[in-house]
């Protein structure tokens, strides 16, 4: 089993360099030696745990490997582009564990944009209140992540804003390692603001690893609309759990895409913590190449007349593997709660493999849950109907995907996100006529 206790980096030296590093307040370095306590004491996940049963796990080893550092500042081309091209207008950059780019004109009074690391210095009693209160060391993975992170993103929406600017933070990586990004989002009572995080990369010999965390925090009545957009180069294996605390009447809208890295891990749960609260929860994936991909949800519904809807569909192909596992928990107290989730899976090829396990877990008797999956291979004859009308086999499949995941993409309301997804699937099939710089 891969281990990471003979890592020569991963210690409590390297923990207590960070500290030094960037002369950390208290508060901080304490939480960081408590994460890495319960970092060393946690098992390492095994095909024995039920949530990690269908995965390869030794493709997420990451013994052997040091912090990534970012060879150059340089903002690339491929970055460049995506900039000009993202439905963000605020926006960071970040290079390993290194902010290299900062842009936003934000007129709304009290909001905050800035990198993780500048918030402690200049808003340091906010990142407090907030920092670690939805993911602490739940996991090995997440534990890891509080000990070793160096930067991330912060974004502060006070009562009664409606941030007008959509915001995006851009993570990327010049050379290999290990890096734990992190991302703090607040909304306070009745705010509004719209974010994305996009992970990318150009290609580079060195295996990178990325251990990532998203806290989101809704007051009441605040409304957020999320997405994380993982399009790795394919030496990359990434983790990353995101969790969203929902308050009275808040809502979210989460797209969460998978597309890039060798293989890709993801857990997102919604914690709906407040009467009324309600959270749309998409996502899509495509699988090619032998990559690997694993989904992990859940929905916690806590107080009553709340409301969750998570659609996750993907594609796959060329010896691709994708595991979906998902939970609706449903607490006694949440009565008149609304809970569906559904995870489809379209299998392009006898090679590629799909495992879908949906859950509930209801403790409540007036409710309306349903969950469902399915696996399916391509219809041949649908394939051989657009072939025989002159489409080549890349395009056929094209419009057979594009059609599949359009249940999702149809909901995307951020259309340069949506577009973008839809670039990169006509890529990975081979479209003609496709650039890509992606």
């Amino acid at each position: 089993m891969p281990t990471l206790v003979k890592d020569p980096i991963l210690n409590i030296e390297a923990v207590e360099a960070i500290i030094e590093k960037y002369n950390e307040p208290s508060w901080l370095a304490d939480a960081r030696r408590a994460a890495f306590k319960n970092f060393e004491s946690m098992p390492w996940p095994t095909n024995r745990d039920e949530v990690w049963r269908y995965t390869d796990i030794k493709r997420f080893a990451i013994d052997g490997l040091e912090a990534s550092q970012a060879k150059t500042t340089d903002i690339s081309e491929r970055i460049q582009m995506r900039i000009t091209d993202s439905d963000a207008e605020g926006i960071i950059v970040h290079k390993a564990n290194k902010l290299i780019y900062q842009q936003a004109e934000i007129s709304e009074e009290g909001v905050v944009f800035s990198d993780l690391r500048s918030a402690i210095k200049t808003h340091e009693d906010l990142v407090k209140k907030y920092l670690f209160t939805v993911i602490n060391t739940d996991t090995k993975y997440s534990a890891l992540n509080v000990a070793f992170w160096e930067n991330g993103s912060f974004v502060y929406v006070p009562k009664n804003v409606e941030l007008s600017l959509p915001l995006g933070a851009f993570i990327t990586a010049d050379s290999g390692g290990f890096i734990a990004p992190r991302t703090l989002i607040v909304l306070d009572s009745n705010a509004k603001a719209s974010f994305i995080d996009e992970y990318t990369s150009d290609d580079f010999e060195e295996r990178l690893f990325t251990s990532g965390v998203v806290e989101l925090i809704m007051a009441d009545g605040a409304n957020l609309r999320y997405v994380n957009l993982q399009n790795w180069s394919r030496n990359v294996a990434h983790i990353n759990k995101m969790k969203a605390h929902l308050g009275r009447a808040s809502r979210l809208e989460n797209l969460t895409v998978n597309l890039g890295a060798d293989a890709a891990r993801v857990e997102v749960e919604s914690a709906l913590d407040g009467s009324g609260a309600e959270s749309e929860m998409l996502g899509l994936y495509f699988a090619d190449k032998a990559q690997h991909y694993n989904s992990y949800t859940l929905q916690i519904h806590k107080q009553d007349h709340t409301f969750s809807d998570l659609l996750f569909k993907g594609a796959l192909r060329d010896a691709s593997q994708a595991v979906y596992s998902g939970n609706i928990i449903v607490d006694e107290a949440a009565q008149k709660t609304d809970a569906y989730q559904t995870n489809r899976n379209f299998l392009l090829d006898d090679s590629s493999s799909a495992v879908s396990i949906p859950q509930l877990e209801i403790k409540a008797d007036d409710v309306k849950c349903s969950h469902g999956s399915t696996i399916s291979p391509v219809p041949e004859d649908q394939r051989f109907y657009l072939m025989s009308r002159g489409l080549r086999q890349e395009v056929a499949e094209h419009v057979l995907v594009t059609s599949f995941l359009h249940e999702v993409t149809s909901r995307v309301t951020l259309p340069k996100v949506a577009d973008y997804v839809e670039r990169i699937v006509q890529a990975k099939l081979g479209v003609p006529g496709v650039k890509e710089k992606l």
